[in-house]
């Protein structure tokens, strides 16, 4: 395990009963393992994994990037997780061995000012699930008992999904402020993008939502939803003004440096750019005198909060968001690098990636 400062610490053997399977990156190099089962440390619980996201997140590990303190390559991967709970070691969890559990991917320290303010996304301290500590795609993981939730009822591989397509997509929702009814485009139709629509259109049944997309495949998918549609970043903000009139508010999932100032072209005044991709390159707003002028509102969303995640839980067991229809192929752990090679490449029709890590 690692501490909150990256420092390893040493826990007692806690129900360790065979060896396992399970991911490691290094740049541009995966390997499939075998090693010890994990110890359950005094606040944790065992999880064996019956499905885990393959994220952008994790193809940005493999191609190597800045990691953040506590942790270095080798990266055991895998933050979107979902399984059955086979020991806990915490005496006031909120789950039971036996449950079908998602795990929320941060694990925060509880006592700093974000933490207290309900902010736990931003603790000073964070530590994150397949980047400090051994991630998901492995046959059993540990994590905080306290970061964990129950799913029963719902299909393991929505389960994962939850942990980060669908709660991050509820962050954005709530940082885009739409007023109800309001007009919403979404920019980007992978997990996220795809998870932002559902999460509206659960949420605001009345919302207008608009998206732009890459591929004609993307297109059809979300024209069956009642999304208006637009095919291609450049101009995007411009056509979709004309046609559908200024947006209140514009969450950007595309990955793509151009998305921001399509974004601003969209906005009425006093509109909101919220900003969730992970991109390799500076981002330009277009910013001018009109830009104040509108008075337009920027904020960047990462990750969720626990609160976050309750949330889509709960909309996934009342069947107002359907998780399971973003999983678009699903693969078994020793095909772990044909599950990274069609993330990468996309291919027509692709959505979200799940890979089975244990037999369910």
């Amino acid at each position: 395990m690692v501490s909150g400062d990256g420092e390893a610490v040493t826990v007692p053997s806690q129900l360790r009963t065979g060896t396992m399977r399970y991911v490691e990156l290094d740049v541009d190099n995966i390997t499939l393992r075998e090693g010890p089962e994990p110890d359950t440390p005094p606040g944790y619980a065992r999880v064996r994994v019956l499905a885990c996201g393959v994220c952008a997140t994790d193809l940005h590990l493999l191609r190597g990037m800045v990691l953040p303190p506590g942790a270095s390559y080798p990266i055991r991967p895998g933050h979107e997780v979902a399984g059955i709970v086979e020991h806990v070691n915490a005496d006031d969890a909120r789950i039971a061995e036996g449950d079908l559990v998602v795990l929320h991917p941060l694990a925060s320290c509880g006592e700093c000012p974000a933490c207290m303010r309900g902010e736990d996304q931003r603790c000073a301290a964070l530590r994150t699930l397949g980047v400090q500590d051994p991630g998901g795609f492995a046959e059993f993981v540990v994590w905080p008992a306290s970061r964990m939730l129950p799913a029963n009822g719902i299909a393991p591989a929505a389960a994962a999904l939850l942990a980060d397509a669908a709660a991050t997509a509820h962050n954005a929702f709530r940082a885009a402020k739409l007023p109800r009814g309001g007009a919403l485009c979404v920019f980007g139709a992978g997990g996220l993008g795809m998870g932002a629509l559902a999460v509206a259109r659960a949420l605001d049944p009345d919302a207008r939502l608009a998206a732009v997309v890459r591929t004609e495949a993307s297109a059809e998918r979300l024209k069956a939803l009642g999304v208006e549609v637009h095919i291609g970043l450049e101009g995007a903000g411009r056509a979709l003004r004309r046609k559908l009139g200024a947006m209140d508010a514009v969450i950007d999932f595309s990955d793509q440096a151009g998305a921001a100032a399509e974004g601003v072209a969209l906005l009425r005044r006093g509109g909101r750019l919220v900003l969730g991709s992970i991109v390799d390159a500076p981002l330009e707003l277009g910013i001018s005198s009109t830009f104040m002028a509108r008075e337009l509102q920027v904020v960047g969303v990462y990750v969720s909060n626990l609160d976050d995640l309750a949330a889509v839980v709960e909309l996934a067991r009342d069947g107002r968001l359907d998780a399971e229809a973003w999983v678009s192929h699903r693969l078994p752990l020793e095909e772990f690098e044909r599950a990274v090679e069609i993330a990468q490449t996309r291919p027509p029709g692709t959505v979200r990636v799940v890979v089975e890590c244990a037999a369910q």
